[in-house]
């Protein structure tokens, strides 16, 4: 693990091999349950609830310690992100930092900005949504990150995600059920920026801290992560019906080949049946048409 300080990036091995990458282009997100140690779980929530002073290792242009005590008391307490113990337990975490160095390549940007989802439990859900800015489309240039600092099983309304809708414009009542991404003190998820989530209904008593923070391509994608030598994209599972087409595509991305990524349209590859008696028709294609990331056609395709 190297961090450069300067640039505010780090530089790790992958941990994630082709079928990893491509689950997360499928579903959307990655969860990882009880990675931080308790010690800094503990120091986490003491950092949160004011119990323990600000100690940033520096500080940054144009600010100063105060502010960064300011900054403590909102909904976006930045200032940890200053905290050693925090970089190197939480935003470099083992687990964490090789899934964001397969998914976004070398030199992984740091996050410059954290969210603390603070609830008093119990309290019932939040309506479904998309979050704001969000943008569909193949391209994997950050992630957004998650992590539970204390016990949050699925009483205390852990974060609950729809898998499989980051990649178009979806709804949900309020009844539909999604999957809870809970877990120990010390789980760390991370999802596409623009799949459809919720806090979920908590039935608990107590406080619970969601902090939530992103991290940034500063490359070119490539396939450079973890290969494995029977990986064949012909066969690869990339989903169903209206499903497969954008998940091949974004995985294409990824391994820096989405120039090269072509659809002939219906029964055609990406997509196949256990029933089919031969491989898909239209793996390999230069000419044909892209998936509809923006829903601006009826058929589903870019022209």
């Amino acid at each position: 693990m190297h961090c450069d300080a300067s640039r505010r990036t780090f530089e790790c091995a992958p941990s994630l091999s082709d079928t990893e990458v491509l689950r997360f282009c499928r579903e959307g997100y990655l969860h990882f349950e009880g990675v931080v140690p308790d010690e800094i779980n503990r120091r986490t929530c003491a950092w949160l609830n004011g119990e323990i002073p600000v100690n940033p290792c520096y500080l940054p242009d144009g600010m100063t310690n105060e502010e960064l005590v300011r900054i403590r008391d909102t909904h976006e307490p930045s200032s940890i992100l200053l905290e050693d113990w925090f970089i190197e337990h939480v935003l470099l975490n083992p687990v964490l930092a090789g899934a964001l160095r397969s998914l976004l390549g070398r030199h992984v940007g740091l996050p410059v900005l954290v969210s603390n989802h603070r609830i008093e439990c119990p309290k019932e859900s939040q309506p479904w949504h998309h979050d704001a800015d969000h943008v569909f489309g193949p391209e994997v240039n950050f992630v957004e990150v998650f992590y539970f600092p204390q016990d949050t099983p699925d009483e205390m309304g852990p974060t609950e995600v729809t898998p499989g809708s980051h990649i178009r414009n979806t709804r949900r009542t309020q009844e539909e059920r999604g999957v809870l991404c809970s877990g120990p003190a010390g789980t760390i998820g991370l999802h596409s920026q623009s799949i459809l989530h919720r806090r979920g209904e908590s039935t608990a008593s107590g406080l619970r801290h969601m902090l939530k923070f992103s991290y940034w391509r500063t490359v070119p994608p490539a396939r450079d992560w973890i290969t494995e030598p029977e990986f064949d994209f012909r066969h690869a599972d990339y989903g169903g019906h209206g499903l497969a087409r954008y998940v091949a595509h974004m995985f294409y991305w990824l391994c820096g080949k989405g120039d090269e990524f072509r659809l002939i349209g219906g029964q055609a590859w990406p997509w196949k049946s256990v029933n089919q008696i031969g491989p898909s028709h239209g793996f390999g294609h230069t000419e044909g048409y892209l998936p509809d990331w923006r829903g601006n056609s009826d058929d589903d395709y870019a022209r």
